[in-house]
């Protein structure tokens, strides 16, 4: 079903992917290219309330007053020179106001797009040369991003991607991420699914990604060459509020702060992820 234009629209579906019946990465086009930004930045996606939400839905958390937009903030999983189109990954939430009507859209459709990118969750706030970056479901999105523009270009920097999901088909660009590993010496790439008996054919890591970091961090030594030392090693956070909290309570004991712009240090956590539909 064709969604209504609307002068509230700026950009266009070009293009989605379906990994599974609740994730996507969508491919939009903004009528004006946006100016170039940094990797692991974000943006406003929005959609008026009357278009239908579809997929399997429940109650709204939160209903949208009739007539308004349903605003959400979402990583950008282009890399920061891919102006042109705009690449997101998004998860369908049964209860949310925005992707269940975001489900609604095929190629054709409009959307809006904020114009103001920001955000400081970059590997340019980065405080050492080895970059841990810790993504589960979408939100992986921002370190496809920082992957896509600087490992290739980057080769004094270490990208090292702990990607979290319950089976394999929820690792989205699972294949990319492979492939840029095999391609790039200075990119690791650890997925991990937590319910393997829903996935008997894995061969891969089992469990959380809580275990890359329990005895001092020893199988991310093992497997990355990465050391939870905060003079060392960046940890980046990005995911479902859970992993960061318990990651966060591992980290914290070893010498890791939150980074600010008032007070950087080597832990750097994405926060509105959490509101996430």
């Amino acid at each position: 079903m064709a969604i209504p234009d609307s002068q509230n629209y700026n950009a266009t579906v070009v293009a989605r992917i379906d990994y599974s019946p609740s994730l996507r990465t969508y491919y939009l086009q903004p009528d004006q290219p946006f100016e170039r930004y940094q990797a692991g930045q974000y943006v406003t996606l929005g959609l008026e309330s009357s278009v239908p939400r579809s997929g399997p839905i429940v109650e709204e958390m939160r209903v949208p007053q009739e007539g308004k937009m349903v605003l959400r903030a979402y990583s950008i999983a282009s890399a920061g020179f891919e102006t042109d189109v705009l690449q997101f990954f998004v998860a369908h939430v049964p209860e949310g106001s925005l992707t269940p009507r975001v489900w609604s859209l095929e190629p054709g459709d409009r959307i809006q797009i904020g114009r103001r990118i920001i955000g400081n969750f970059t590997a340019e706030n980065a405080m050492t040369k080895t970059l841990v970056m810790v993504g589960t479901g979408t939100g992986i999105a921002p370190f496809l991003a920082m992957v896509r523009q600087h490992a290739a270009v980057r080769p004094d920097l270490r990208f090292v991607l702990l990607h979290g999901a319950t089976r394999r088909s929820e690792l989205g660009h699972h294949s990319e991420f492979r492939a840029l590993a095999f391609a790039l010496p200075n990119f690791v790439y650890l997925p991990a699914i937590s319910r393997p008996h829903l996935d008997p054919l894995w061969k891969g890591q089992i469990g959380r990604l809580t275990v890359y970091f329990q005895d001092q961090g020893r199988l991310l030594a093992e497997q990355a060459r990465a050391t939870l030392d905060p003079t060392k090693t960046d940890v980046y956070l990005c995911g479902s509020p859970g992993m960061v909290r318990d990651i966060s309570a591992i980290l914290e004991p070893l010498g890791y702060a939150k980074w600010t712009k008032a007070n950087p240090h080597s832990l750097h956590i994405e926060e509105y992820w959490k509101d996430k539909e």
